[in-house]
């Protein structure tokens, strides 16, 4: 899986939430509609996509618990 690869190869031993629930999806596991978005601008497209409510949480392989 191209996920997997690419954290390895960036020497990670971890997956984001987001980078999870794509493989989760990728097995017909259903997941909450999610889009990573990076400024104002995407979340402006985001929030059209998915509509309200909406949540807004922090994504990174760094950070493997939300308590960090």
């Amino acid at each position: 899986m191209e996920i997997i690869k690419n954290a390895l190869k960036e020497g990670r031993t971890a997956l984001s939430e987001h980078e999870s629930k794509e493989i989760l999806a990728s097995y017909h596991i259903p997941i909450s509609k999610e889009i990573v978005v990076d400024n104002a601008e995407t979340l402006m497209k985001a929030v059209q996509e998915i509509g309200y409510p909406l949540v807004l949480k922090g994504c990174s392989s760094e950070i493997t618990h939300k308590t960090e």
